[in-house]
């Protein structure tokens, strides 16, 4: 009886908690404006530089059927020149696109393997090739 009463006890002291719990408002003090902007979208874009000066880079990029000019915001100057591929990771920040990191990107040439033709072979020939004989008995 003893520990129906402790379990009990405890029970209700745990519900208690739970609903007081769930009373609390939600806080909007500095912690609730640092969660916000914490979550910061990186973005990722491939493509080919266009245009390149200290402070603004354009670079095309292919989507499908589609090609796209997009202009970063450099950070610092990076040294690559027109025609090179390039991989952009950046932020959208203030409606600009601010480019944190350019690297090179490497060429993926996608290689098509030609199948080989098969020729028609006319009904009523025999399909087995002439190099192969016939087993010895």
């Amino acid at each position: 009886m003893k520990r129906l009463m402790l379990f009990a006890a405890g029970l209700t002291f745990l519900l208690f908690a739970w609903a007081f719990a769930a009373d609390q408002p939600v806080s909007t003090g500095p912690a609730a404006v640092t969660s916000q902007t914490a979550k910061i979208t990186r973005m990722r874009a491939p493509g080919t530089v266009l245009e390149i000066s200290d402070v603004v880079l354009k670079i095309e990029r292919k989507i499908k059927d589609r090609v796209e000019t997009m202009e970063f915001v450099l950070e610092k100057p990076v040294k690559f020149k027109v025609g090179d591929r390039v991989r952009v990771s950046y932020v959208e920040k203030d409606g600009k696109m601010n480019a944190t990191r350019v690297v090179k990107a490497p060429i993926i040439q996608v290689k098509k393997v030609a199948k080989p033709i098969k020729e028609a072979t006319p009904a009523g020939e025999n399909t087995v090739p002439a190099s192969v004989e016939p087993a010895a008995k």
